[in-house]
């Protein structure tokens, strides 16, 4: 074994596998998942766009939308998203970018937990900043569904080892 492989047993920052992962990290995290959904929306409007010129080529015009119906759109967007990531993998785009996994007791977050979490997130994402203070760098999301967000580039989560 040479000196290189037993100083990082699984790659690069395989020691902090399992541990807590910083705000950066997450808001990082958060911002990609944020970009998904908003291409997602885009697309959905161009979709909806070119079937509305399909049903009516002469008088077509682009959809017009409230400010509200995008934002209930995204919103429920958003929640699909975060709740079907986290029950299934626990992982998000964003989550799988930055090598974060959402977990509840160190196993994966069942779909109820993942919903309410995935609520709280749309509307308070501010609270992702309280991990900034935090001692074990939960969120007011993590505090209140009891979620935790790790470090997990392997399929398994433990505590490093």
């Amino acid at each position: 074994m040479t000196g290189a492989s037993r100083a990082h047993p699984v790659g690069p920052g395989g020691h902090l596998q399992g541990r807590p992962a910083g705000v950066v990290t997450r808001t990082i995290a958060g911002a990609l998942d944020y970009a998904v959904v908003g291409l997602w929306a885009a697309s959905a409007y161009v979709g909806v766009a070119a079937l509305s010129f399909l049903a009516n080529p002469v008088q077509w015009q682009w959809p017009r939308w409230t400010f509200g119906a995008l934002l209930v759109l995204g919103a429920l967007s958003m929640v699909a998203y975060l709740t079907s990531t986290w029950a299934t993998s626990g992982k998000t785009l964003g989550g799988q970018v930055m090598g974060t996994r959402v977990l509840h007791d160190g196993k994966r977050v069942h779909v109820a937990r993942a919903l309410a979490r995935a609520l709280v997130v749309v509307v308070f994402p501010i609270g992702l900043f309280w991990s900034a203070v935090d001692a074990r760098s939960r969120s007011v999301q993590d505090l209140l569904t009891g979620t935790s967000v790790v470090y997990s580039w392997r399929s398994e989560v433990g505590n490093g080892s």
